[in-house]
């Protein structure tokens, strides 16, 4: 079987910035199996399977090594590919398990995808969260609803850059956050800044994450009293997202570059 395949950096439009995904383009979804292995070949933090079903498309997420039920990062990947397409086009939609993904192309060639947003609980940090991490000096510990992404909130004189996390103990753990963690700050520069980390799904940092924040955009939106949020990843490929936040859904915007175009065979 040979399958088109693209390798895509998402949340940015350069070489060696934002977050590298794969995405893969078929008449219909191989078998599960194969999207599995395809993932894992291709390396990426997910690979997004995309297939076409009328005037919609099927999309499915996979890391290296499990199912994804929700990424940004691969749906902006996938848009970009689908909109060099048909370039006559402004507007696609994605149906997956949840539900459907809006997208729309900007003036300015951003893509802009409609994500579920999250609410959230609080809770007690846990005293992992310093193995992990080192003193963090913690200002607030929060729980994505339907994501159950953890949010660690610090001040903002943290340097975030400097993080250097305990991912050996982080794969061990089992317990709130192993659905993803993120650790966020305001930011003089940006709204907010974060960093995501998801050693559970095989990937130790995630340069640039979309489906965290659909947990952050919300947060970020009650504190800081604003409906449009610049975010910026501070990660080793870093990448910036715009955020418009509505009642249920918030708009993910950002950039997307093919650096890599091929046949993936099966």
């Amino acid at each position: 079987m040979e399958l088109e395949s693209y390798i895509v950096n998402a949340f940015a439009d350069s070489p060696g910035r934002g977050n590298r995904a794969g995405v893969v383009v078929s008449p219909e979804h191989p078998p599960e199996e194969a999207m599995q292995l395809v993932a894992a070949d291709i390396g990426a933090s997910e690979t997004a399977f995309i297939a076409p079903d009328g005037m919609l498309w099927n999309i499915r997420w996979f890391s290296p090594v499990k199912e994804m039920p929700l990424c940004g990062h691969a749906t902006l990947a996938a848009s970009r590919v689908l909109f060099g397409k048909e370039p006559w086009s402004d507007g696609l939609v994605f149906r997956y398990a949840g539900g459907t993904l809006p997208v729309r192309r900007h003036a300015d060639d951003s893509i802009g995808m409609d994500f579920p947003l999250d609410d959230y609980l609080r809770f007690p940090p846990d005293p992992a969260f310093d193995a992990f991490f080192g003193p963090l000096h913690l200002k607030d510990c929060i729980c994505g609803s339907r994501t159950k992404k953890v949010i660690l909130v610090t001040g903002e004189e943290t340097d975030l850059a400097a993080i250097s996390p305990n991912f050996t103990g982080m794969a061990e753990y089992r317990g709130l956050c192993s659905s993803g963690i993120a650790v966020t700050k305001a930011s003089a520069v940006y709204d907010f800044e974060s960093r995501y980390f998801n050693p559970w799904a095989g990937v130790n940092e995630d340069p640039v994450t979309g489906s965290v924040h659909t947990v952050l955009a919300r947060y970020w939106s009650e504190e800081l009293k604003k409906r449009s949020l610049t975010a910026f990843q501070n990660s080793w490929r870093s990448g910036r997202l715009l955020l418009e936040v509505g009642d249920d859904t918030v708009e993910i915007r950002g950039k997307a570059r093919i650096v890599l175009q091929g046949t993936f065979f099966l």
